[in-house]
């Protein structure tokens, strides 16, 4: 399996999440189901990731990707479960969410998400109890997703046992400004 750069990753879900690409995988709810909603942004992730000309700024509630924004609790929800960040975006086509996770890992953080891949399918289908269901969005031309609606318990199965696409790591901003693509600093 090819291992994507964070900020490579970072970019695809972003782009995502503001075009509404057809994200394979969706879920009923935001996730995890009956949790609260963070009101804030973890202030670990806040600051800049610069990679080359791009600059992301998140800030207390807030995402900044040139003249995009994403708002926390409009745009997106965030929720925590099982040592991740669960972000939860409204897909408006289908009125289901695509789910992303932000693993912190000591000082470094990493994006996950879900994939239709057949394995998976069958992985998560051995301990849920409600079945998947294949979907087709409204619209023409349409694409086809799978719709899943774990119960809190559930959820917290696939992420316990790793089941998602995890990305390279990047430094937590911690306020400041971090530089993935940067070469790393001399040892001595």
């Amino acid at each position: 399996m090819t291992k994507l750069s964070l900020p490579t990753v970072l970019l695809m879900a972003v782009l995502t999440l503001l075009t509404s690409c057809n994200p394979k995988v969706q879920f009923n709810e935001p996730m995890p189901p009956g949790r609260y909603n963070l009101p804030n942004i973890p202030k670990a992730f806040r600051g800049e990731i610069v990679d080359g000309d791009e600059v992301w700024s998140i800030g207390k509630d807030t995402v900044w990707i040139d003249d995009e924004v994403m708002v926390n609790g409009e745009d997106f929800l965030l929720r925590r479960m099982a040592g991740h960040v669960v972000m939860s975006q409204p897909v408006a086509e289908t009125g289901h969410w695509e789910v992303f996770l932000l693993k912190r890992e000591g000082d470094v953080f990493r994006t996950a998400s879900f994939e239709d891949d057949e394995s998976w399918l069958r992985q998560t289908a051995t301990f849920m109890e409600s079945p998947r269901e294949r979907k087709k969005s409204g619209g023409k031309p349409g694409y086809s997703y799978w719709l899943l609606s774990p119960t809190a318990k559930e959820f917290r199965t696939v992420l316990k046992q790793g089941l998602y696409e995890m990305a390279e790591g990047v430094s937590l901003p911690r306020g400041g400004q971090v530089r993935p693509s940067a070469p790393p600093p001399p040892t001595n």
